[in-house]
């Protein structure tokens, strides 16, 4: 997985379909690097709960006279193209993206990876796996002075986290970098079985020892 897509949405609340994204951000990685950013402000068409504004520091002046979700998806499609998208709790981001992509009238098939499932398999001794814990567990660099729960920071620790998570799974694997489908394997196998699966997967990798 060379060019892999993160994603993250802000939203006015939990139900895709009647609560609206209120921000998008995406960035492309190319072998664990930035390589390109997507970010929007969305205005729902109603008001954002208060709730959600002291959660994430988005107000209804901010999203005053900005673009609506349909006319923003189409271009987040493109910014995508077919790539596997990333997200921390992705089961949530995924119902989000394939809703608002059916209001825009786009397509919406592609792979979803979740880092916080992954997280949970690799980094069972973690206090807690909601992301900013993780980062802050695991002394991730992140860019200074941005806000959790703005999407942007969300994507930009999301991305610190799977280059950490990927740099697990390659050790587990001697040194072998994984593909989406042993990174789907491990996602979905429950804990108390992932360090055989990928024990037996190394072992398959590792080179045959010479005769003395």
């Amino acid at each position: 997985m060379r060019q892999i897509a993160v994603i993250d949405f802000e939203t006015t609340g939990l139900r895709p379909g009647e609560d609206r994204v209120i921000e998008v951000a995406a960035v492309m990685l190319n072998d664990g690097e930035v390589v390109a950013t997507f970010s929007e402000l969305m205005d729902p068409g109603f008001r954002i709960p208060p709730f959600i504004t002291g959660l994430t520091g988005i107000s209804n002046a901010m999203v005053r006279g900005k673009p609506c979700p349909e006319s923003v998806m189409p271009r987040l499609r493109a910014f995508l193209g077919d790539h596997v998208c990333i997200a921390h709790n992705a089961a949530f981001d995924q119902r989000f993206f394939m809703a608002e992509m059916e209001f825009a009238g786009e397509r919406h098939d592609r792979p979803f990876l979740c880092s916080l499932l992954l997280a949970r398999r690799l980094l069972k001794q973690a206090p807690s796996h909601q992301l900013g814990a993780l980062v802050r567990h695991l002394r991730l660099a992140t860019p200074a002075n941005m806000q959790a729960h703005r999407a942007l920071a969300d994507v930009l620790m999301t991305c610190a986290l799977w280059k950490h998570l990927n740099g697990v799974l390659r050790a587990k694997l001697n040194g072998k970098t994984p593909d989406l489908e042993i990174v789907r394997a491990v996602m979905k196998k429950p804990k108390a079985i992932v360090e055989s699966y990928l024990a037996s997967l190394a072992s398959r990798s590792a080179p045959p020892r010479r005769a003395p």
